[in-house]
């Protein structure tokens, strides 16, 4: 399949974004804040029962919240942002409403939609080089100035840094709590509280990433999987597609991979 053809994700440590096509009907837990931008028609908020509840061009979703998604076969762009909440808490003010969805405020249409779509419809038809699509991303969350989080907690913050630098280590939650001055269970509770996601769930998605940094590197996915720090590949396979849906090897076959400095 040519390049242009594929999907595409910018990806770092810090965030990373996916352009390309969803599944029509997308449903997953989010893990990480996320900001979706629809380079087409306009996507729509499903509830449980699968009615719309929001439409709109764009829609910033907050962690640890079940989203369903009618993306009408559109081209999306897919924008995970920091895991501590600041860019998310910077973007709400952009937002110009808001939908409830049990205890869960998820915002749709951003001020700024037609500069994002701009540039991200610039990003998946020309694939510029990693720096370009960096700026990019800093004139989005620059357009909000990045803010702490009400939220932030230090100790969680060097959590998240160590799950990210050491994945490969595979790190027990007891060895990150120590390491952070911190109880098992009170680092389980602030973890939570903080990133809106369990600890234990958000280890697996970042080695998601880590998996796709060595898919780069030339790896082989189960090689890639296994210095990422899963078990083996039927444990990457499933938590791929418990967290992010669809099939890990279609997915590295029709998407394009890039490293974003971090």
């Amino acid at each position: 399949m040519n390049n242009q053809q594929k999907a595409i994700i910018y990806t770092s440590h810090e965030r990373s974004l996916y352009l390309g096509k969803l599944e029509r009907f997308f449903k997953k837990t989010n893990i990480t804040p996320t900001l979706l931008i629809s380079l087409e028609d306009e996507l729509e908020l499903l509830d449980a029962q699968g009615k719309p509840m929001a439409k709109s061009q764009s829609f910033l979703l907050p962690s640890g919240t079940d989203i369903a998604i009618d993306t009408h076969d559109s081209k999306v762009a897919m924008c995970f942002l920091d895991d501590m909440g600041r860019n998310f808490d910077s973007l709400t003010p952009q937002m110009t409403h808001v939908v409830k969805q049990g205890k869960q405020a998820i915002y749709c249409g951003s001020s700024m939609d037609e500069m994002l779509i701009e540039h991200a419809s610039h990003i998946a038809d020309e694939r510029p080089a990693e720096q370009e699509v960096a700026e990019l991303l800093n004139i989005w969350l620059s357009s909000a100035k990045p803010k702490q989080s009400k939220q932030y907690d230090d100790r969680v913050a060097r959590a998240v840094s160590l799950i990210k630098d050491f994945s490969h280590l595979n790190m027990s939650v007891a060895d990150i709590a120590d390491s952070v001055n911190l109880s098992v269970p009170r680092l389980i509770q602030l973890f939570k509280q903080v990133t809106g996601t369990p600890i234990r769930r958000f280890r697996l998605w970042h080695r998601i990433f880590a998996t796709a940094e060595k898919l780069q590197a030339g790896h082989n996915l189960t090689d890639a999987a296994l210095l990422a720090g899963f078990s083996d590949y039927a444990h990457f396979s499933r938590t791929y597609r418990e967290l992010s849906g669809g099939n890990p090897s279609a997915a590295r076959d029709n998407t394009e991979i890039r490293l974003l400095a971090s």
